[in-house]
């Protein structure tokens, strides 16, 4: 007896061994792909033939596709050069993201200054919202001094954050020295790139509230404490020319020529075309037939949608067995025109042994697409979409908190079962044993009965 009971209390062990196998074990795995990625993105697979580009006459010049962040056609896009009002882009981007749009400002003195303006007053009061469409849709330089000293506190505090927050765009030559592009004296380092404000302009337009200024062709401050309503009209000439123009800036200064920052969108491909120091007019005839060149050789492909779960990856030591991996922000990629997405196929490569914590947006991997010849064309981080906190004391075994209540019923149901079968076996034996004394007690009657049938039988 028992013997039996040691078997079948081993037999059950190993049953709810199994089961916490199987919890800790359900999580798929994926293939592995190589990763030869800059800065979080491979080149796309599109074939960039630049010879039949239509000429340009600004100095630096580029498009990119704003989805992906490829560039399409480039022209000295890295030679540092000053950017003008076009560096109202990145004031309008910070400011949004320390701001909110129904703040209220009061201007500290009249404005003096240069250039466009919308001529503030002293003890004048504006809203953040109305300041930023006077800065971005009328070019307004007094709007970006008072908007960036109520978010900065001075102005070389705001120009810290503003060179902070182009490094974090991406931005590798960019130095800003004001927040309106004007050419201050003593100033003279305040210069960025084509490519930089290619990438500022990229960023920004990730903000819906961006967007809907930059797409502004006409705003209206109306009266305030200090003066009458202002009726302003956008500096983009492309807003009313050209079908599906979303934005951005212009800037012109003697020192920087004539500027311009464009983006248009056609389907679910937007390109963006920086033109720095061009003709007046030719800085938006330019991007109009870099943009229709762009539109006629090129689409943009959402491979994966940011926030999406891809997968799910086995975290050891956590409160849940598993995190859901995906990538941020849509992964886009550049494609030929005539190339058949159905073409691209995706692969993750997702660290090996997570263990909790594991913070929402920490990277944990990589996504790539493929062409069906095995070629990485792109590639994006793999992020986790969720917080994994650090189990108790039992994931330190490989089950995690979530699973706790399946595995102490699946234990009680076993102690349980052990018990109904320990019962079960006594009262078998309990059955055998009495069969076994009645047979004894038969076995005696009987010698007994022979006994007395044969009393000179000495063998009885």
């Amino acid at each position: 007896m028992t013997y039996r009971i040691e078997k079948i209390t081993k037999i059950i062990i190993l049953l709810i061994m199994t089961a916490a196998l199987a919890l800790t074990g359900a999580v798929p795995s994926f293939a592995a792909a190589d990763n030869n990625s800059k800065d979080g993105r491979m080149v796309s697979s599109a074939e960039i033939d630049w010879e039949d580009a239509p000429d340009v006459e600004g100095t630096s010049v580029i498009m990119i596709d704003g989805g992906s962040g490829e560039i399409l056609y480039e022209k000295n896009a890295e030679e540092r050069r000053d950017p003008a009002s076009i560096t109202k882009i990145l004031t309008c981007l910070v400011v949004l993201e320390n701001m909110d749009l129904d703040d209220e400002i009061t201007v500290a003195e009249d404005y003096d200054g240069a250039g466009e303006n919308i001529a503030v007053k002293a003890d004048e009061r504006f809203t953040v919202e109305q300041l930023l469409y006077a800065m971005m849709v009328g070019s307004a330089n007094d709007a970006a001094e008072v908007l960036a000293l109520a978010a900065g506190g001075d102005m070389e505090t705001f120009c810290d954050m503003m060179n902070e927050r182009a490094k974090e765009c991406g931005a590798k030559n960019t130095s800003f020295t004001n927040p309106n592009g004007m050419n201050y004296a003593g100033q003279e380092n305040h210069r960025t790139t084509a490519y930089d404000i290619a990438m500022i302009a990229r960023e920004a337009m990730k903000n819906d509230t961006f967007r809907k200024i930059v797409s502004t062709a006409e705003y209206r401050i109306p009266t305030t404490n200090k003066s009458e309503a202002r009726n302003i009209e956008s500096t983009n000439p492309c807003l009313g020319l050209y079908e599906g123009t979303t934005g951005i800036k212009t800037g012109t200064t003697s020192v920087a020529g004539y500027c311009f920052c464009g983006s248009a969108k056609k389907d679910d491909t937007e390109l963006i075309v920086v033109n720095l120091n061009s003709g007046r007019e030719q800085r938006f005839s330019e991007t109009i037939k870099l943009w229709d060149y762009g539109f006629s050789k090129y689409y943009t492909y959402k491979a994966a949608e940011g926030g999406k779960v891809l997968a799910e990856e086995r975290v050891s030591r956590g409160d849940k067995r598993a995190v859901n991996v995906g990538v941020e922000e849509d992964f886009d990629i550049t494609l030929n025109k005539g190339y058949d997405r159905k073409n691209i196929s995706l692969k993750t490569d997702i660290d090996e042994d997570l263990k909790a914590p594991i913070k929402k947006g920490t990277e944990v991997g990589t996504i790539t697409a493929v062409n069906r010849d095995g070629e990485a064309v792109a590639a994006s981080p793999l992020i986790a979409l969720e917080n994994v906190d650090e189990g108790g004391i039992l994931s330190y075994i490989g089950i995690a908190d979530e699973d706790r209540l399946f595995f102490f019923a699946g234990l009680a149901a076993a102690v349980i079962l052990f018990m109904i079968i320990v019962r079960i076996i006594k009262r078998m034996n309990y059955r055998k044993n009495k069969r076994r004394r009645a047979q004894r007690q038969r076995n005696v009657r009987r010698r007994e009965w022979e006994k007395e049938r044969n009393p000179f039988d000495r063998n009885v």
